[in-house]
Protein backbone atom coordinates (compact mmCIF):
# COMPACT_ATOMS: atom_id res chain seq x y z
CA UNK A 1 0.00 0.00 0.00
CA UNK A 2 1.14 3.76 -0.41
CA UNK A 3 0.79 6.26 2.15
CA UNK A 4 -0.91 9.25 1.59
CA UNK A 5 -4.51 9.12 0.77
CA UNK A 6 -6.58 12.00 -1.34
CA UNK A 7 -9.82 12.50 0.80
CA UNK A 8 -11.71 13.77 -1.89
CA UNK A 9 -10.78 10.82 -4.06
CA UNK A 10 -9.71 7.77 -1.92
CA UNK A 11 -7.23 7.63 -3.90
CA UNK A 12 -3.27 7.10 -2.87
CA UNK A 13 -1.11 9.82 -4.20
CA UNK A 14 2.30 7.75 -3.67
CA UNK A 15 3.55 4.07 -3.45
CA UNK A 16 6.19 4.72 -0.29
CA UNK A 17 5.35 2.54 2.29
CA UNK A 18 6.52 -0.36 4.60
CA UNK A 19 6.10 -1.35 7.95
CA UNK A 20 7.16 1.99 9.25
CA UNK A 21 5.77 4.88 10.72
CA UNK A 22 3.02 5.82 8.73
CA UNK A 23 1.64 2.46 8.03
CA UNK A 24 2.53 0.23 10.43
CA UNK A 25 -0.63 0.38 12.16
CA UNK A 26 -2.49 -0.80 8.74
CA UNK A 27 -0.96 -3.96 8.83
CA UNK A 28 -0.64 -4.34 12.99
CA UNK A 29 -4.89 -4.36 12.82
CA UNK A 30 -5.36 -6.26 10.15
CA UNK A 31 -4.42 -9.61 12.00
CA UNK A 32 -5.64 -7.83 15.01
CA UNK A 33 -9.29 -7.45 14.16
CA UNK A 34 -9.60 -10.59 12.52
CA UNK A 35 -8.34 -12.05 15.85
CA UNK A 36 -10.43 -9.77 17.54
CA UNK A 37 -13.29 -11.42 15.08
CA UNK A 38 -12.92 -13.71 12.66
CA UNK A 39 -16.46 -14.33 11.25
CA UNK A 40 -16.33 -10.47 10.71
CA UNK A 41 -12.89 -9.44 9.74
CA UNK A 42 -11.90 -12.60 7.34
CA UNK A 43 -11.22 -10.38 4.83
CA UNK A 44 -8.68 -8.63 6.74
CA UNK A 45 -7.11 -12.03 7.58
CA UNK A 46 -6.41 -12.69 3.99
CA UNK A 47 -5.64 -8.79 3.37
CA UNK A 48 -2.73 -9.76 6.10
CA UNK A 49 -1.36 -12.68 4.37
CA UNK A 50 -1.09 -10.77 1.31
CA UNK A 51 0.76 -8.42 2.45
CA UNK A 52 2.92 -10.83 4.98
CA UNK A 53 4.08 -12.72 1.64
CA UNK A 54 4.81 -9.96 -0.52
CA UNK A 55 6.87 -9.10 2.41
CA UNK A 56 8.57 -11.95 2.83
CA UNK A 57 9.47 -11.73 -0.74
CA UNK A 58 10.51 -8.30 -1.39
CA UNK A 59 11.46 -6.28 1.33
CA UNK A 60 13.62 -8.95 3.70
CA UNK A 61 16.97 -7.60 3.35
CA UNK A 62 20.50 -8.51 4.86
CA UNK A 63 22.96 -5.73 5.31
CA UNK A 64 26.20 -6.43 3.55
CA UNK A 65 28.35 -6.76 6.51
CA UNK A 66 26.33 -8.94 8.93
CA UNK A 67 23.92 -10.78 6.46
CA UNK A 68 23.05 -12.84 9.26
CA UNK A 69 20.99 -10.54 10.26
CA UNK A 70 16.85 -9.46 8.41
CA UNK A 71 15.33 -6.41 8.59
CA UNK A 72 12.33 -5.44 6.52
CA UNK A 73 13.20 -2.45 3.93
CA UNK A 74 10.81 0.28 3.29
CA UNK A 75 9.92 1.33 -0.17
CA UNK A 76 9.10 3.82 -2.84
CA UNK A 77 7.67 2.21 -5.85
CA UNK A 78 9.59 -0.66 -6.63
CA UNK A 79 12.37 0.69 -5.00
CA UNK A 80 13.54 -0.33 -2.17
CA UNK A 81 15.11 2.18 1.24
CA UNK A 82 17.42 0.34 2.97
CA UNK A 83 16.62 1.90 5.86
CA UNK A 84 14.26 1.21 9.21
CA UNK A 85 13.42 2.57 12.52
CA UNK A 86 12.88 1.58 16.31
CA UNK A 87 8.59 1.60 15.37
CA UNK A 88 9.36 -0.75 12.92
CA UNK A 89 10.13 -3.79 15.05
CA UNK A 90 6.51 -4.84 16.50
CA UNK A 91 7.17 -6.45 12.44
CA UNK A 92 8.79 -9.53 14.53
CA UNK A 93 5.60 -9.93 16.79
CA UNK A 94 3.42 -9.48 14.58
CA UNK A 95 4.52 -12.06 11.97
CA UNK A 96 4.72 -14.58 14.60
CA UNK A 97 1.02 -13.81 16.22
CA UNK A 98 0.05 -14.23 12.62
CA UNK A 99 1.54 -17.40 12.25
CA UNK A 100 0.56 -18.80 15.61
CA UNK A 101 -3.07 -17.50 14.89
CA UNK A 102 -2.96 -19.00 11.11
CA UNK A 103 -0.54 -22.16 12.01
CA UNK A 104 1.61 -20.91 9.85
CA UNK A 105 4.95 -22.14 10.88
CA UNK A 106 6.62 -20.36 8.23
CA UNK A 107 5.34 -16.88 9.27
CA UNK A 108 6.75 -18.00 12.64
CA UNK A 109 10.13 -18.66 11.83
CA UNK A 110 10.56 -15.10 9.34
CA UNK A 111 9.21 -13.44 12.59
CA UNK A 112 11.79 -14.70 15.01
CA UNK A 113 14.55 -13.53 12.64
CA UNK A 114 13.39 -10.01 12.21
CA UNK A 115 13.19 -10.14 16.37
CA UNK A 116 16.84 -11.20 16.33
CA UNK A 117 17.66 -8.21 13.51
CA UNK A 118 16.00 -5.74 16.45
CA UNK A 119 17.91 -7.42 19.22
CA UNK A 120 20.88 -5.94 17.42
CA UNK A 121 20.02 -3.00 16.99
CA UNK A 122 20.18 -2.73 21.08
CA UNK A 123 22.92 -4.71 22.18
CA UNK A 124 24.94 -2.23 19.51
CA UNK A 125 25.24 0.71 20.86
CA UNK A 126 26.66 2.25 24.17
CA UNK A 127 23.31 2.52 25.94
CA UNK A 128 22.52 -0.91 25.05
CA UNK A 129 18.94 0.72 23.31
CA UNK A 130 18.47 0.89 19.49
CA UNK A 131 18.26 4.19 18.24
CA UNK A 132 14.54 5.77 16.25
CA UNK A 133 16.00 5.30 13.17
CA UNK A 134 19.21 3.46 11.62
CA UNK A 135 20.01 1.89 7.97
CA UNK A 136 22.46 -0.84 5.78
CA UNK A 137 22.74 1.93 2.94
CA UNK A 138 26.35 2.01 2.50
CA UNK A 139 25.94 4.48 -0.46
CA UNK A 140 24.45 7.14 2.11
CA UNK A 141 27.16 5.13 5.47
CA UNK A 142 29.31 8.33 6.92
CA UNK A 143 32.62 7.55 7.25
CA UNK A 144 32.90 7.96 10.60
CA UNK A 145 30.52 5.08 11.46
CA UNK A 146 31.72 2.60 8.78
CA UNK A 147 33.28 1.09 11.82
CA UNK A 148 30.45 0.50 13.43
CA UNK A 149 27.86 -0.56 10.55
CA UNK A 150 30.95 -3.48 9.70
CA UNK A 151 30.56 -4.88 13.48
CA UNK A 152 26.40 -3.79 13.84
CA UNK A 153 25.28 -4.75 10.71
CA UNK A 154 23.47 -1.02 10.58
CA UNK A 155 24.42 2.26 11.33
CA UNK A 156 22.23 5.49 13.17
CA UNK A 157 20.60 7.78 11.21
CA UNK A 158 18.50 9.52 13.97
CA UNK A 159 19.93 8.73 17.15
CA UNK A 160 17.35 9.14 19.91
CA UNK A 161 15.70 6.97 21.80
CA UNK A 162 11.85 8.31 22.84
CA UNK A 163 10.52 5.60 24.85
CA UNK A 164 9.33 3.37 22.48
CA UNK A 165 8.37 -0.11 23.13
CA UNK A 166 8.35 -2.20 20.28
CA UNK A 167 11.36 -4.18 20.66
CA UNK A 168 10.00 -5.84 24.01
CA UNK A 169 6.91 -6.11 22.76
CA UNK A 170 8.78 -8.44 19.92
CA UNK A 171 10.89 -10.15 22.55
CA UNK A 172 7.43 -10.78 24.41
CA UNK A 173 6.16 -12.78 21.25
CA UNK A 174 8.99 -14.36 20.69
CA UNK A 175 9.05 -15.65 24.61
CA UNK A 176 5.35 -16.77 24.37
CA UNK A 177 5.55 -18.54 21.56
CA UNK A 178 8.91 -20.71 22.08
CA UNK A 179 9.56 -20.56 25.44
CA UNK A 180 12.95 -19.64 25.26
CA UNK A 181 14.31 -17.76 28.39
CA UNK A 182 16.93 -16.15 26.01
CA UNK A 183 14.16 -13.39 24.91
CA UNK A 184 13.33 -13.27 28.48
CA UNK A 185 16.80 -12.12 29.25
CA UNK A 186 16.68 -9.62 26.13
CA UNK A 187 13.64 -8.19 28.02
CA UNK A 188 14.95 -7.51 31.01
CA UNK A 189 18.44 -6.00 29.59
CA UNK A 190 16.37 -3.66 27.71
CA UNK A 191 14.33 -2.99 30.72
CA UNK A 192 17.39 -2.26 32.47
CA UNK A 193 19.01 0.02 30.00
CA UNK A 194 15.77 1.80 29.77
CA UNK A 195 15.30 2.38 33.50
CA UNK A 196 19.31 3.24 33.66
CA UNK A 197 19.35 6.00 30.83
CA UNK A 198 16.20 7.56 30.59
CA UNK A 199 14.65 7.54 34.19
CA UNK A 200 14.41 10.80 36.32
CA UNK A 201 13.44 12.35 39.38
CA UNK A 202 9.82 13.03 38.21
CA UNK A 203 9.55 10.11 35.47
CA UNK A 204 11.28 9.13 32.07
CA UNK A 205 12.65 11.07 29.67
CA UNK A 206 13.44 10.50 25.99
CA UNK A 207 17.41 11.00 25.18
CA UNK A 208 19.10 12.23 22.53
CA UNK A 209 21.81 9.81 21.24
CA UNK A 210 21.32 6.14 22.62
CA UNK A 211 25.38 5.46 21.16
CA UNK A 212 26.25 8.34 23.49
CA UNK A 213 27.45 7.71 26.97
CA UNK A 214 24.66 8.19 29.33
CA UNK A 215 22.01 8.79 26.26
CA UNK A 216 23.23 12.05 25.54
CA UNK A 217 21.14 14.96 26.66
CA UNK A 218 17.54 14.24 27.90
CA UNK A 219 14.77 15.90 25.92
CA UNK A 220 12.46 16.68 28.70
CA UNK A 221 9.59 14.44 27.61
CA UNK A 222 7.88 11.64 28.42
CA UNK A 223 5.70 9.70 26.01
CA UNK A 224 2.40 7.71 27.44
CA UNK A 225 3.54 4.39 25.51
CA UNK A 226 6.20 4.30 28.04
CA UNK A 227 2.88 3.09 30.53
CA UNK A 228 0.90 1.69 27.98
CA UNK A 229 3.11 -0.32 26.00
CA UNK A 230 7.12 -0.41 27.47
CA UNK A 231 6.43 -1.59 30.99
CA UNK A 232 2.88 -3.37 30.26
CA UNK A 233 5.21 -5.88 27.95
CA UNK A 234 8.21 -5.89 30.35
CA UNK A 235 5.94 -7.34 33.00
CA UNK A 236 3.73 -9.63 30.55
CA UNK A 237 6.86 -11.36 29.84
CA UNK A 238 7.68 -12.47 33.11
CA UNK A 239 3.69 -13.46 33.78
CA UNK A 240 3.22 -16.90 34.56
CA UNK A 241 1.27 -18.44 31.63
CA UNK A 242 -1.71 -19.04 33.83
CA UNK A 243 -2.17 -15.46 34.07
CA UNK A 244 -3.59 -16.25 30.29
CA UNK A 245 -5.73 -19.18 31.57
CA UNK A 246 -4.40 -21.30 29.00
CA UNK A 247 -1.60 -20.37 26.22
CA UNK A 248 -3.57 -22.23 23.78
CA UNK A 249 -6.90 -20.67 24.04
CA UNK A 250 -4.81 -17.02 24.82
CA UNK A 251 -3.95 -16.84 21.65
CA UNK A 252 -4.58 -20.22 19.45
CA UNK A 253 -1.14 -21.29 20.13
CA UNK A 254 -0.34 -24.90 18.47
CA UNK A 255 3.68 -25.19 18.55
CA UNK A 256 4.56 -27.79 20.79
CA UNK A 257 6.10 -25.76 23.46
CA UNK A 258 2.36 -24.74 24.45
Amino acid sequence: MGTDVDIETGEFVNAKGGWSGGTDSFYEYLLKMFIYDTRRFSEYRDRWILAADSSIKYLASHPSSRPDLTFLAEYDGTELRYRSQHLTCFDGGNFILGGLVLGRREYVDFGLELVDGCHDTYVSTTTGIGPETFSWNTSALPEEQRAFYERAGFWIEDPRYILRPEVIESFYYAYRATGESKYRDWAWEGFKAINATTRTESGFSSISDVNAPGGGEKLDKQESFLFAEVLKYSYLIFAEVSSFASCGRWMGCWLDEC
